[in-house]
């Protein structure tokens, strides 16, 4: 069971990143089991149950879930190797950082947050989500202003700073009818900070995560609406591809020669 994280977590993070090297790592590396991944791994089973009520497709296996220590450098600047911060990620089996809408909390020496959203910018699913600002805008609105979120969570992505919003789309949606990739965040408080310490950390994320759930399983539907658009769309390019094809292509004449024209 969760019991929170030691102060001592705090610190392990607060030093690896000063101290970024293979050396400290091993000198310490009884602190981070001890402090830092067997807290988080114990948070993680715990929120199972809760992310399964949310949907019960989204991916909870331990290995796919949680962060790791280690860095991948391979296509980075930064070939630091160590992280200074943990985190936890529900998404979509097959699906990685960089795709889809997930669930997600972290917290590293300065920061802590928790929420729901895209990594980065995602086209289709944010078309498909425009559509249904227009046809279903009440829909939308209920499910980004479910009771216990109001106050507690920030819109955030990228917007275009160029793109036509129509008439229709209603004032409160614009700003998110705008973006090319968007998410719900609420960043820690002191009294988060303090929650953090014991097992009150679970409820808060429990209480957040459910809260957020129309959200997470609306934007499941526009996922799969965008994956049918694309393969529809991708349907009618080969259609078109097969007549172009079969008109191009030179009839041949069969010719029928005589058995004289042949020597034996």
């Amino acid at each position: 069971m969760f019991s929170g994280f030691s102060q001592d977590a705090i610190n392990f993070l607060s030093e690896i990143r000063l101290n970024n090297n293979q050396q400290f790592y091993e000198a310490n590396r009884e602190r981070y089991e001890a402090n830092v991944k067997a807290p988080l791994r114990a948070l993680c089973d715990e929120m199972s149950a809760v992310v399964g009520m949310i949907d019960p497709k989204l991916d909870t296996r331990p290995g796919r879930t949680m962060s790791r220590i280690r860095r991948d450098t391979r296509f980075t600047k930064d070939k630091s190797p160590f992280r200074d911060h943990v985190w936890l990620g529900w998404r979509y089996p097959g699906e990685s950082r960089s795709e889809g809408f997930g669930l997600y909390w972290g917290f590293g020496p300065d920061w802590m947050g928790w929420g729901c959203g895209c990594y980065a910018a995602d086209k289709p699913l944010m078309d498909a989500l425009r559509l249904h600002i227009q046809k279903s805008p009440q829909e939308v609105r209920e499910a980004l202003h479910q009771p216990g979120m109001e106050g507690r969570f920030e819109l955030y992505g990228e917007a275009y700073r160029r793109i036509s919003v129509p008439e229709d789309v209603p004032e409160d949606l614009r700003e998110l009818y705008v973006r090319k990739g968007f998410g719900l965040e609420h960043t820690g408080t002191r009294e988060d900070w303090a929650a953090l310490h014991t097992h009150e950390m679970a409820d808060l994320l429990a209480a957040d995560l459910l809260a957020m759930a129309p959200l997470q399983q609306l934007m499941r539907r526009m996922r799969a609406q965008a994956e049918s658009a694309q393969a529809e769309t991708a349907r009618q390019m080969e259609e078109k591809r097969r007549e172009s094809a079969a008109r191009e292509t030179p009839k041949t004449r069969l010719t029928v020669r005589s058995a004289e024209e042949f020597e034996f």
